[in-house]
């Protein structure tokens, strides 16, 4: 038996994530399924408003100070030391981490902390991936290349949302031929947290009123962090080529700005476009499973490399045909004329095309909610996502 580990099985993990909320919104699902297999969890991550609510669904809490958007040196390295005496002090099994930060700072901190394995899941490359011209675009891929090329070879096994940003860093020398593995579905979605074929319930047509949006209306609908790069100006422009000419369709806005992204919309901005009245705002809304029951489709028109957006899964367990741009991740979720569209990125005219497309053919919007509905049970549920990760957490520690 290796030196490494005095049992035969795993019975511990630290789940390491940049943002308090988005543990809360991601994590949650796993930590009751890793809990049933017997595992006790730590939530490490930086704290925030959903402390409580984090330790009520089982995980111990445990804080970690970082900064999801700080560059001074000092105070990264002071993250690093931060993450690697925790480890130390609670001593996992195994280390899961999420999302950019964490999957370059959590290798190191675990391999001075003796934790026996660590598993990145890379959830997307981020904006610094897009390809863009000039020196400054250049050097920013090639600093996180080699942060990741450093990082990729201390973690046990990396895992990829999509096959893209595998093959992008095995390319670019940012993670070795010998590690890397695609699981599908993203960070998985409880799907009986849905509510497909509900749209003409009292509960969503009373939703639909309090918007001031008629029955008989076809709603499309973005829900997420409102960032520029997840194609806002896109939204808003073909919602305002479509009121020109439809009074038959609503575009729908549900989001916050998220201060501490430098490309979230800024509020100017957004006092313009509710000014100008295209698209209707709902702001910060806890019921997006309800809200997503009154859309006909949900629209993801991102430009950001995303590992398999979140929205996608929840609305593709919701039964929605889906729109969204050909990028990696969208891809994963949207089949070409399967269960949605597929558009070019930055193209308001594809965009509201593809709505139209949707509005004016229902039979059609029927079949690619059904397709939706059999991917997301049959490849999206939490339960099939999580337990890939339980069988590669046996397969890493008995080969440890």
């Amino acid at each position: 038996m290796s030196k490494r580990r005095n049992k035969e099985k795993p019975t511990s993990i630290a789940l390491v994530v940049n943002q308090n909320e988005i543990f809360y919104r991601l994590r949650m699902p796993w930590i009751r399924l890793l809990k049933e297999n017997g595992y006790k969890v730590y939530a490490v991550v930086a704290s925030g408003a959903w402390n409580n609510l984090i330790e009520a669904g089982g995980a111990e809490y445990v804080e970690w100070k970082l900064s999801r958007s700080g560059r001074n040196p000092f105070s990264e390295f002071g993250s690093i030391l931060g993450l690697r005496n925790i480890l130390r002090r609670i001593k996992p099994d195994i280390v899961q981490n999420f999302h950019t930060k964490p999957n370059i700072y959590a290798p190191i901190a675990a391999r001075l902390a003796a934790v026996p394995l660590t598993v990145s899941t890379v959830t997307g490359l981020g904006y610094t991936f897009v390809e863009r011209s000039g020196l400054g675009s250049k050097l920013a891929r090639r600093l996180n290349i080699g942060m990741y090329s450093f990082s990729n070879r201390l973690a046990t096994e990396v895992a990829f949302q999509n096959p893209d940003d595998m093959d992008l860093l095995k390319g670019r020398g940012g993670l070795s031929r010998s590690k890397g593995r695609f699981i599908p579905g993203g960070s998985g979605v409880d799907i009986t947290e849905y509510a497909p074929g509900t749209r003409n319930s009292a509960e969503s047509l009373e939703l639909r009123k309090s918007l001031g949006i008629s029955a008989d209306t076809f709603i499309a609908m973005f829900v997420g962090r409102l960032q520029l790069d997840k194609g806002l100006v896109e939204f808003v422009e073909a919602a305002r080529q479509l009121k020109k000419k439809r009074a038959d369709i609503a575009f729908v806005m549900v989001g916050a700005p998220d201060p501490g992204n430098k490309r979230s919309v800024p509020e100017s901005t957004l006092a313009r476009w509710k000014f100008e009245s295209d698209v209707i705002f709902t702001g910060r809304r806890e019921d997006v499973p309800g809200l997503m029951a009154t859309a006909n489709t949900i629209v993801t028109p991102t430009f950001y490399r995303e590992g398999l957006p979140r929205t996608l899964l929840e609305a593709a367990a919701t039964g929605l045909p889906l729109i969204g741009t050909d990028m990696p991740g969208v891809r994963e979720a949207i089949h070409h004329d399967l269960n949605g569209i597929l558009i070019p990125t930055r193209d308001s005219n594809a965009l509201a095309a593809a709505v139209e497309e949707l509005a004016d053919n229902p039979e059609k919007a029927l079949r690619y909610g059904e397709a939706s509905l059999e991917r997301a049970i049959n490849e999206f549920d939490h339960r099939r996502v999580v337990g890939e990760y339980l069988k590669m957490y046996d397969e890493l520690w008995d080969r440890s």
